[in-house]
């Protein structure tokens, strides 16, 4: 009879470590798939903290030499953004070049500011399920609008710069990669796209397809991003977008480990860009 009880316990104490493990290491803590809520949300954080922090001297500011001049009226960040999109980019509208703004914003996975890219995959490990995601913050590129029409968009991310929601998998998905010898990804669009530009000016999210070459670790496919595009009251632009690949379409394998029962075999790419006028 003790010996039962000894072996009862013994499982109780490792059942509770199991759940301790999990906890500690492998809970699965992965960000929210990207979204125009949630990015229309941050962005306007970014916006009143950079307004907070812009350096510019105010109607109160005298400056230290020179003959004495009217003071300026004081300008928010906004207002320097509509005039530097000009009335073009939030009326009629929204044709141009936009560039992708790799300053705004300070990308990491609790605030997801700023422009970004990268993936989520599902994993099935020994202790529970997880979403494994690679992001990376050194996003460029730029897109260009004619008559209504979406008719160019390269977005080039760096490979070399992806982090993780667990970092123990970093070094692995670089390597999944070979970001040492393909440090760059890209996408770019082959066939133009209309967009409904009224709707775009008057501050709606337009939805449309984007079809592209996507190159990852020097392979090109064909895919069909998603795109949720927006333009903010301050004259900027957020773009969201998505789309499902299979890894081995692009020669890549999913990193393996003791712990990895399995992945899937497809994931999800994603994206959040702010654009401003270029």
């Amino acid at each position: 009879m003790r010996k039962k009880w000894l072996i009862i316990g013994t499982l109780a104490i490792l059942a509770v470590l199991a759940v301790a493990l999990w906890l500690l290491f492998f809970r699965d803590d992965a960000p929210e798939a990207v979204s125009t809520e949630a990015g229309l949300e941050q962005l306007q954080q970014d916006l009143v903290s950079t307004d907070e922090t812009d350096p510019r001297p105010t109607a109160e500011t005298e400056p230290e030499t020179g003959p004495e001049i009217e003071p300026e009226t004081e300008t928010t960040v906004e207002q320097n953004l509509v005039s530097t999109a000009g009335t073009a980019a939030l009326d009629a509208s929204i044709n141009g070049t936009w560039i992708v703004d790799d300053d705004f914003g300070d990308f990491d996975f609790e605030t997801a500011s700023g422009s970004f890219a990268g993936f989520r995959v599902d994993e099935v490990l020994t202790v529970g399920d997880v979403i494994a995601v690679g992001r990376s913050g050194g996003v460029t590129g730029s897109l260009t609008i004619e008559d209504g029409v979406l008719v160019t968009a390269e977005i080039i991310v760096d490979m070399t710069t992806i982090v993780s929601n667990d970092r123990r998998r970093e070094n692995a998905i670089r390597g999944a990669v070979n970001a040492r010898d393909f440090p760059t990804a890209e996408f770019v669009l082959t066939e133009p796209t209309a967009l409904d530009v009224e709707a775009l000016a008057a501050g709606s999210t337009v939805f449309v397809d984007a079809v592209g070459n996507l190159t990852v670790k020097g392979v090109t496919n064909r895919v069909v991003f998603s795109l949720e595009a927006t333009i903010a009251d301050a004259g900027v632009g957020l773009i969201i977008g998505s789309t499902e690949i299979f890894w081995e379409d692009f020669d890549v394998t999913p990193p393996r480990a003791p712990i990895v029962v399995s992945v899937e075999d497809y994931g999800v790419v994603e994206f959040q860009l702010i654009v401003r006028p270029g």
